[in-house]
């Protein structure tokens, strides 16, 4: 299965770091961690949904067959299917942890050439 990918704040991440899990504040309010899959389509999202989110963001890049917690796919109008992770997400299944670059107007870029060098608790 095809990797899937989680933004968050990096203040959230590194919050989190002592944790065995990270439970984002979806899981609590909604049930579930937003996900999807494909750099391009993560960009759209955040740029649509957070461009005006001021502060440092990063992407995790997570593994799902490590990820502990059941995985429900949620198809959307437009067609496209998001991987929803029904519990906390174990670190292990974390494989990577990249900075999330943004232009001077809020929006995202590429992410992937750009590892978070304060990467704590990724798989190696």
């Amino acid at each position: 299965m095809a990797e899937i990918l989680h933004m968050v704040p990096a203040e959230d991440w590194i919050r989190a770091r002592a944790a065995p899990s990270y439970s984002p504040d979806s899981l609590a309010a909604e049930g579930f961690i937003h996900c999807t899959v494909g750099e391009r389509n993560l960009i759209e999202v955040a740029t649509r949904y957070y461009g005006h989110v001021q502060g440092e963001w990063l992407v995790l890049v997570i593994d799902p067959a490590r990820v502990e917690s059941e995985i429900r796919w949620a198809v959307q109008p437009d067609g496209l299917a998001y991987p929803h992770i029904h519990g906390p997400l174990n670190r292990d299944a974390v494989i990577e942890v990249c900075r999330f670059p943004r232009d001077a107007s809020g929006g995202f870029g590429a992410f992937r050439s750009l590892p978070w060098p304060g990467a704590p608790g990724t798989a190696k």
